[in-house]
C-alpha cells in the first residue's frame, strides 16, 4: 500500500473511533484501499486513492446524506487539509515495536516487536501489512500467518497471560509503579530481544540503525529505559506509529496472538468474553463467579481494572485480597 495512504489512514481511523466509527471491512482497490464505515445501522464506503499527478484523495460512497456520511465526508478533508507529517525517521535498518490487550478487561496483554529493512517494503505492503486496525480478524489471521512463516527471525512476541500479567503488574504496584512501567518494560524487553540477534559472531540480524515504538506515554519511558540500559541504538516514540511498516507487522503480530489466546480461553472456561471493556464484561464477569469463584477471576482479567472491585461483593473482593482502594 502506498506510504501517502497509510499515514493518511493512521490518522483517519483514530479519530473516526472517537466519533463511534468501526471498520468493518477494508479491501485493496486500484491505487488505493476501500474501507467499509459503519455506525449503528448506518455504513458508508471511504475509497482512499494516491496517485503522483493527483496526490492523495478520499471518495465516499454509500448513504452519503447520512449524518454519519456528512461527518465522515467532513473529517476525510479536514484531514486530507493538514499539512503532511514530517517522515517518522530515514533507517535502512529498524525495529518496530508494539502492543495489544492493554485496553481489554479479558484476556492477555501482548507485545511484539519486528525488525525491517529497506529491501522488504514491497514484500510487507505486497501481503497486506498495515496498521491492524484496518483490517478484520480474518485478514490478521492470515497477514500474520504468512510473516511468521517469510520472517520468523525478525519476530520477537511476549504474551502475558492473566495469571502472569496480574503477577508482574501486582510486583510493580508495590514498588510503586503503574501500567505505563508495566508497558514499557514489555516493550524493552522485545526490543532487547531482537537487538541481541544482531550481535555476536554470527549475528542473525543486521545492527539496527533506529527503533520506533508506538507511544503510549509522553515520557518517553521506553526511550529513557532504552538509554538507561545503555542499548546503544536511537530510540524513537511516536503517536500512529502503526503508519510505520515495522510497528504494523508488530502490531498485526500482536493482535493474532491475542486472538489466539483469547480464543483457547472461551474454549477452556466454556464463556464467550467479551472484548475490549463494554457492558457486557460486567454480565460476562458475573458468570464466570457464579461458575468458577471469585478467587479465580485473576486467571482470566486483569484484576487492577475498576470493573473488579465495581461487580464484586465485599465477601467476593476478600477472596482476591483486594483492596478497592488499592487498584485504579
Amino acid at each position: 500500500m502506498n506510504d501517502k495512504i497509510m499515514e493518511y489512514m493512521a490518522n483517519l481511523i483514530p479519530e473516526l473511533g472517537r466519533m463511534g466509527v468501526r471498520v468493518s471491512d477494508s479491501r485493496k482497490i486500484s491505487f488505493g484501499v476501500q474501507l467499509r464505515l459503519q455506525r449503528h445501522d448506518t455504513e458508508v464506503v471511504l475509497n482512499i486513492y494516491h496517485s503522483e499527478k493527483k496526490g492523495l484523495s478520499a471518495v465516499i460512497g454509500g448513504d452519503v446524506k447520512s449524518v454519519l456520511g456528512q461527518e465522515v465526508i467532513k473529517k476525510t478533508a479536514e484531514l486530507k487539509g493538514k499539512k503532511e507529517d514530517i517522515a517518522l525517521h530515514h533507517w535502512h535498518n529498524w525495529i518496530g515495536s508494539d502492543e495489544c490487550g492493554k485496553g481489554d478487561y479479558f484476556g492477555a496483554l501482548v507485545g511484539c516487536a519486528v525488525a525491517v529493512d529497506e529491501t522488504m517494503k514491497p514484500h510487507l505492503t505486497g501481503m497486506g501489512v498495515m496498521d491492524s486496525k484496518l483490517l478484520t480478524d480474518r485478514q490478521i489471521m492470515a497477514v500474520a500467518r504468512d510473516l511468521y512463516r517469510r520472517y520468523s527471525d525478525r519476530i520477537n512476541c511476549l504474551v502475558l497471560k492473566p495469571l502472569k500479567y496480574n503477577e508482574i503488574y501486582t510486583a510493580m504496584w508495590h514498588q510503586g509503579k503503574n501500567l505505563n512501567d508495566l508497558l514499557t518494560w514489555l516493550h524493552y524487553t522485545l526490543i532487547r530481544g531482537l537487538v541481541v540477534r544482531s550481535m555476536g559472531e554470527n549475528p542473525v540480524l543486521p545492527k539496527p540503525d533506529g527503533i520506533l515504538v508506538d507511544q503510549f506515554s509522553s515520557l518517553c519511558k521506553v526511550q529513557k529505559l532504552c538509554q538507561r540500559k545503555d542499548l546503544g541504538i536511537p530510540v524513537v516514540e511516536r503517536h500512529h506509529a502503526e503508519s510505520d511498516l515495522a510497528v504494523a507487522a508488530a502490531s498485526i503480530i500482536a493482535r493474532y496472538q491475542f486472538l489466539q489466546t483469547h480464543q483457547e480461553m472461551c474454549k477452556y472456561y466454556q464463556i464467550e468474553f467479551p472484548k475490549g471493556a463494554s457492558k457486557l464484561v460486567a454480565k460476562t464477569l458475573r458468570q464466570f463467579v457464579e461458575n468458577y469463584s471469585a478467587k479465580r477471576l485473576n486467571e482470566v482479567v486483569k484484576l487492577h481494572f475498576k470493573t473488579t472491585v465495581k461487580y464484586l461483593s465485599d465477601e467476593e473482593a476478600n477472596q482476591l485480597f483486594l483492596n478497592a482502594s488499592d487498584w485504579t
